[in-house]
Protein backbone atom coordinates (compact mmCIF):
# COMPACT_ATOMS: atom_id res chain seq x y z
CA UNK A 1 0.00 0.00 0.00
CA UNK A 2 2.75 2.22 1.10
CA UNK A 3 4.36 1.63 -2.24
CA UNK A 4 1.32 2.60 -4.34
CA UNK A 5 0.77 5.49 -2.47
CA UNK A 6 4.48 6.61 -3.42
CA UNK A 7 3.81 5.70 -7.21
CA UNK A 8 0.99 7.69 -7.38
CA UNK A 9 1.66 10.62 -5.71
CA UNK A 10 4.85 10.86 -8.14
CA UNK A 11 3.17 10.38 -11.24
CA UNK A 12 -0.05 13.26 -9.92
CA UNK A 13 2.91 15.37 -8.65
CA UNK A 14 4.70 14.71 -12.89
CA UNK A 15 1.16 15.59 -14.14
CA UNK A 16 1.07 18.83 -11.87
CA UNK A 17 4.52 19.73 -13.32
CA UNK A 18 4.08 19.49 -16.93
CA UNK A 19 0.69 20.88 -16.56
CA UNK A 20 2.18 24.32 -15.09
CA UNK A 21 5.16 24.37 -17.12
CA UNK A 22 2.73 23.86 -20.71
CA UNK A 23 0.49 26.88 -19.60
CA UNK A 24 2.17 29.43 -20.50
CA UNK A 25 2.92 27.70 -23.81
CA UNK A 26 -1.07 26.80 -24.31
CA UNK A 27 -1.94 31.03 -23.19
CA UNK A 28 0.26 32.77 -26.14
CA UNK A 29 -2.06 31.21 -28.70
CA UNK A 30 -2.18 32.96 -32.23
CA UNK A 31 1.21 31.45 -33.47
CA UNK A 32 3.30 34.64 -32.02
CA UNK A 33 5.54 32.25 -29.30
CA UNK A 34 6.94 34.08 -27.13
CA UNK A 35 7.27 37.00 -27.42
CA UNK A 36 5.76 40.39 -26.99
CA UNK A 37 3.83 41.40 -30.38
CA UNK A 38 6.61 43.27 -32.41
CA UNK A 39 4.66 45.65 -34.26
CA UNK A 40 3.86 49.53 -33.19
CA UNK A 41 1.36 51.18 -33.68
CA UNK A 42 0.37 52.84 -37.30
CA UNK A 43 1.99 56.16 -37.51
CA UNK A 44 1.81 58.04 -41.07
CA UNK A 45 5.01 59.13 -42.02
CA UNK A 46 3.71 61.38 -44.66
CA UNK A 47 0.64 62.57 -42.97
CA UNK A 48 -0.95 66.38 -44.02
CA UNK A 49 2.16 66.16 -46.60
CA UNK A 50 0.56 64.75 -49.93
CA UNK A 51 -2.08 65.18 -52.05
CA UNK A 52 -4.96 62.16 -52.28
CA UNK A 53 -4.70 59.92 -55.34
CA UNK A 54 -7.57 58.56 -57.85
CA UNK A 55 -6.55 57.18 -60.78
CA UNK A 56 -7.01 54.23 -63.61
CA UNK A 57 -4.54 52.34 -65.66
CA UNK A 58 -2.78 49.34 -66.63
CA UNK A 59 -0.62 47.19 -64.61
CA UNK A 60 2.67 46.67 -66.32
CA UNK A 61 4.48 44.63 -63.86
CA UNK A 62 4.08 42.92 -60.57
CA UNK A 63 6.65 43.04 -57.42
CA UNK A 64 7.61 42.09 -54.12
CA UNK A 65 9.46 44.78 -51.91
CA UNK A 66 10.80 45.29 -48.50
CA UNK A 67 10.04 48.71 -47.20
CA UNK A 68 12.58 48.59 -43.91
CA UNK A 69 14.56 46.86 -41.67
CA UNK A 70 12.64 44.33 -39.75
CA UNK A 71 9.50 44.29 -42.02
CA UNK A 72 7.70 41.75 -43.78
CA UNK A 73 7.67 41.86 -47.65
CA UNK A 74 5.18 43.40 -49.09
CA UNK A 75 3.61 43.24 -52.91
CA UNK A 76 3.64 45.95 -55.15
CA UNK A 77 3.09 46.76 -58.70
CA UNK A 78 3.82 49.28 -61.19
CA UNK A 79 1.25 50.82 -63.13
CA UNK A 80 0.76 52.84 -66.45
CA UNK A 81 -2.26 56.04 -66.32
CA UNK A 82 -2.84 57.95 -68.94
CA UNK A 83 -2.47 61.55 -67.17
CA UNK A 84 0.81 60.42 -64.62
CA UNK A 85 2.46 58.08 -66.93
CA UNK A 86 4.42 55.10 -64.83
CA UNK A 87 3.38 54.87 -60.99
CA UNK A 88 4.71 52.74 -58.31
CA UNK A 89 1.50 51.63 -56.12
CA UNK A 90 2.31 49.82 -52.24
CA UNK A 91 -0.13 47.64 -51.20
CA UNK A 92 1.03 46.00 -48.24
CA UNK A 93 2.13 42.59 -46.82
CA UNK A 94 2.17 39.69 -48.83
CA UNK A 95 1.24 37.52 -45.62
CA UNK A 96 -2.49 40.09 -45.55
CA UNK A 97 -2.96 39.85 -49.32
CA UNK A 98 -2.16 36.31 -49.48
CA UNK A 99 -5.32 35.71 -47.24
CA UNK A 100 -7.58 37.76 -49.51
CA UNK A 101 -9.27 36.94 -52.49
CA UNK A 102 -8.06 38.11 -55.38
CA UNK A 103 -5.59 38.32 -58.03
CA UNK A 104 -3.72 41.15 -60.23
CA UNK A 105 -1.26 40.32 -63.34
CA UNK A 106 0.28 42.20 -65.62
CA UNK A 107 -2.28 43.92 -68.06
CA UNK A 108 -4.84 44.53 -65.44
CA UNK A 109 -7.09 47.24 -65.83
CA UNK A 110 -7.25 48.64 -62.16
CA UNK A 111 -8.87 51.64 -60.61
CA UNK A 112 -6.06 52.81 -57.43
CA UNK A 113 -6.96 55.70 -54.15
CA UNK A 114 -4.42 56.39 -52.17
CA UNK A 115 -1.85 58.78 -50.86
CA UNK A 116 0.97 60.20 -53.25
CA UNK A 117 3.87 59.42 -50.56
CA UNK A 118 7.06 60.47 -53.11
CA UNK A 119 8.47 61.23 -56.32
CA UNK A 120 11.66 58.37 -56.80
CA UNK A 121 13.22 58.57 -60.74
CA UNK A 122 10.80 60.04 -61.94
CA UNK A 123 8.64 57.13 -60.96
CA UNK A 124 5.58 58.89 -58.01
CA UNK A 125 4.74 56.13 -55.40
CA UNK A 126 1.81 55.66 -53.93
CA UNK A 127 0.24 54.17 -50.74
CA UNK A 128 -2.60 52.33 -52.14
CA UNK A 129 -6.23 52.57 -49.88
CA UNK A 130 -8.38 50.49 -52.19
CA UNK A 131 -8.30 48.80 -55.50
CA UNK A 132 -10.79 48.48 -57.63
CA UNK A 133 -10.87 45.52 -60.45
CA UNK A 134 -14.00 44.73 -62.43
CA UNK A 135 -16.50 44.44 -59.66
CA UNK A 136 -13.90 43.81 -57.01
CA UNK A 137 -12.67 45.87 -54.61
CA UNK A 138 -9.54 45.51 -52.37
CA UNK A 139 -9.83 47.44 -49.10
CA UNK A 140 -6.33 48.09 -47.73
CA UNK A 141 -6.40 50.69 -45.33
CA UNK A 142 -8.71 53.66 -43.71
CA UNK A 143 -9.42 56.48 -45.20
CA UNK A 144 -6.44 58.27 -42.56
CA UNK A 145 -4.67 55.70 -43.72
CA UNK A 146 -4.24 52.72 -41.28
CA UNK A 147 -3.71 49.44 -42.87
CA UNK A 148 -7.08 47.28 -42.32
CA UNK A 149 -4.28 44.26 -40.92
CA UNK A 150 -3.19 46.14 -38.39
CA UNK A 151 -6.08 45.27 -34.85
CA UNK A 152 -5.27 48.37 -33.18
CA UNK A 153 -6.57 51.58 -33.67
CA UNK A 154 -7.75 54.79 -32.53
CA UNK A 155 -11.19 55.79 -31.62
Amino acid sequence: MNKRHFIATSVLGLMVLGWMAAGPAFSQGRGQGFRACPYSPYQCPVKNTCKPFDESGKVVQVLTETLGQGMHPGMAFIMDTKNRGQVHVSLGPVWYLERQEFEIVPGDEVRVKGMCEKEQGGILKIVAYEISKGDYLLALRDSQGRPYWEAWRKR
